[in-house]
């Protein structure tokens, strides 16, 4: 079933990405953060599918695209001026379904504890052409993860109250809904009190995070 499934990775950037926790670590942690976190995505996704072939990163970062470039995955660039993640996400599905995609999963590029049988298991699910599978955050508010057919046309609701919004947008036009909680797709990096929990524990320093070590 993965053959079939394209999964959209929206990366904001690799300095501009996790404003939100400039105050805690800045600039230069917040760079390593990002490079880890966008480079133990795309390792995991290729965990699930043996390949990154179905795979497209969309940025304006140049950092960003080289990184997914030279992992394996097709790259989309963003205009650099433009801070809009649903627009970003339109370019990926149109990517993915002018290259045969069936199926697209939009995946945040921010969950540390991401496996590949937590993918496995959110993309089962899904069976009907009208279905919207969502994997919540911690707070049950936003959306991690989102799974829903390539070629119907899909209006993302990313920002606040992503979860209600994606669920009343699939309701109003009669679509199946299925929310599927798991951790590993729920503990997302997005506060100081998000990366305090997350460095305690076990990762103490953040320049000991290693690109290499997946």
């Amino acid at each position: 079933m993965t053959s079939e499934i394209w999964t959209i990775v929206p990366m904001h950037g690799i300095e501009r990405g996790k404003s939100r926790l400039a105050a805690a670590i800045g600039a230069a942690g917040r760079a390593r953060l990002n490079r880890w976190l966008l480079v133990r995505t795309l390792k995991v996704i290729e965990r699930w599918c043996g390949d990154l072939k179905h795979c497209v990163v969309v940025s304006p970062c140049d950092q960003a695209l080289e990184l997914a470039q030279r992992a394996g995955a097709a790259v989309v660039r963003e205009m650099k001026d433009a801070n809009d993640l649903n627009g970003a996400l339109a370019l990926g599905v149109l990517y993915a379904t002018a290259n045969g995609a069936d199926k697209v999963l939009v995946l945040s590029c921010d969950l540390p504890d991401l496996t590949a049988e937590s993918l496995r298991a959110f993309t089962r699910t899904a069976g009907h052409p009208q279905e919207m599978v969502l994997a919540p955050d911690k707070a049950g508010t936003g959306t991690n993860a989102l799974l829903v057919d390539a070629r119907r046309d899909v209006e993302f609701r990313f920002g606040e109250e992503s979860l209600a919004q994606h669920r009343e947008w699939a309701a109003a036009r009669g679509w199946q809904v299925s929310v599927i909680a798991r951790p590993e797709l729920g503990f997302d990096l997005d506060t100081p009190d998000d990366l305090t929990t997350w460095l305690k524990r076990g990762v103490k320093d953040l320049r000991k995070l290693d690109l290499n070590q997946f």
